[in-house]
């Protein structure tokens, strides 16, 4: 993948955005006329040298490291494309670089819980879903707090914007590592209080804090997947 590849990349992705904003419509709301932007938001990352960009004639993906993990998050196919053509190609190639560069032992893919044929790509490819991110819209009761690490409320975490590319209406709440048996209930008050109009909570599939998140109403936004893609032949 090059340099120039960046506009029909971030093509594709806001048509992503499109159809992912069915699936969770405030946690993918898309940004309006971020296109150019993310094209060049793309452009530096495919010419970074930290980075692994390929592509085929049908989609792209570009992995980065996060510790001794290969992160994918830019990652889509064209309606002529199909993951488990094009996307597990992909994928696999990716691993290959960056295998061969040392120091991943593992891949980590973000997903929309409802992307069917992307979630059973990556099955098929003996990646296990490994964390889930609850969502739930809160109407703000306070003044929004100024934006970065909070403290307060037995829920400490991070409040912020989403990324440029997503407009959920206002600022969301993310606190840290949640335990089971926790009052998730506080969690939604708590983000009211700090002015976010979003809260979103990791948890691990089939967890007790999963079946609390559940049974208060929230819905799974987006599957990250890890693990080493080997097709079915091994390679």
């Amino acid at each position: 993948m090059c340099a120039d590849d960046a506009p029909w990349a971030a093509g594709l992705m806001e048509r992503r955005r499109q159809q992912y904003a069915r699936y969770s419509p405030v946690f993918w709301r898309p940004a309006q006329g971020v296109t150019p932007l993310h094209a060049r938001f793309l452009r530096r990352q495919i010419s970074a040298g930290n980075i692994v960009a390929v592509r085929t004639g049908h989609g792209f993906l570009i992995a980065g490291r996060r510790g001794g993990e290969g992160f994918v998050d830019d990652f889509a196919v064209d309606a002529e494309g199909t993951w488990d053509g094009d996307g597990a190609a992909l994928l696999l190639a990716a691993a290959h670089r960056l295998a061969a560069a040392g120091g991943v032992g593992a891949m980590r893919v973000v997903t929309a819980h409802a992307d069917v044929a992307k979630a059973g790509m990556l099955r098929r490819l003996s990646l296990s879903l490994a964390e889930q991110w609850w969502v739930l819209p809160v109407r703000p009761t306070g003044q929004m707090t100024s934006p970065g690490r909070v403290q307060g409320g037995g829920f400490p975490g991070i409040l912020g914007p989403a990324p440029p590319v997503y407009d959920p209406g206002g600022p969301v709440f993310q606190p840290d590592r949640v335990a089971d048996g926790a009052d998730v209930a506080l969690i939604a008050r708590e983000a009211a209080a700090l002015g976010a109009v979003l809260a979103v909570v990791a948890a691990a599939p089939g967890s007790a804090l999963s079946a609390g998140l559940r049974g208060q109403g929230w819905s799974i936004a987006s599957d990250w997947y890890l693990g080493w893609p080997a097709s079915a032949h091994g390679h």
